[in-house]
């Protein structure tokens, strides 16, 4: 059951920072050099096509992995550690849930700085990273409110996504990434917050058009 989310903002936006696992069963090598700097182009890669409509697909039928047992964060030998437990096997490829949204992901977020990592599977709507576009991969983004507020359906805006690279694993109903902390940006003890989301287009978000409907979540 999708559980009701309510976050306390202050004056610094507030950030999800989601990982997700690769397809594979261990740690996958980054290739890609990343930039902490948003692009436009990195944005619009995730606008949901074709009149697609995620929340209605995730309210539909969320699929097990949508669900969260546990989460973790650390950091050791200059690297970020994170971790998700999901509460059904998180599928290594797209299933058909994952076609169903325009971005699937997790996240782990900083409350207080508005900045966070995300890994994020969205094979329907192309590619935006040279890390297993067509599969799991990460980036850093930022967040503000969203506008159920005001009647819309997103329970954040996104206001930017950067690119990055990262170590990331999954073991059945286990995600794990390992990040160097030059890339993360963020220091372990600032995140305070794990989710799994999806995202979807809404026009009440003005930074980007990208709307972020959070699943479930776990305290860090």
């Amino acid at each position: 059951m999708r559980r009701s989310v309510t976050f306390s903002f202050t004056t610094v936006p507030l950030a999800l920072v989601g990982l997700a696992a690769v397809a594979c069963t261990d740690l996958q090598q980054p290739t890609e050099a990343p930039s902490m700097t948003a692009e436009s182009g990195v944005a619009a890669a995730h606008m949901p096509k074709h009149g697609r409509q995620p929340l209605v697909a995730a309210l539909l039928a969320l699929p097990s992995y949508a669900a969260l047992d546990g989460a973790s964060v650390g950091g050791a030998g200059g690297a970020l550690h994170l971790s998700v437990d999901a509460s059904g096997e998180i599928p290594r490829h797209a299933d058909d849930f994952v076609h169903s949204v325009a971005v699937f992901g997790y996240a782990w977020a900083d409350l207080d700085t508005g900045r966070g990592i995300v890994a994020v599977i969205h094979p329907t709507i192309g590619r935006d990273s040279r890390q297993n576009p067509a599969g799991w991969h990460t980036h850093p983004v930022e967040l503000t409110a969203g506008t159920t507020a005001l009647g819309g359906t997103s329970d954040f805006c996104l206001v930017s996504i950067g690119r990055s690279q990262a170590g990331i694993a999954i073991r059945g109903d286990e995600l794990s990434v390992h990040i160097a902390d030059r890339w993360a940006g963020i220091a372990p003890a600032a995140l305070d917050v794990a989710a799994a989301f999806v995202v979807q287009a809404d026009g009440g978000c003005s930074a980007t058009g990208l709307g972020v409907d959070v699943l479930d979540t776990e305290t860090l």
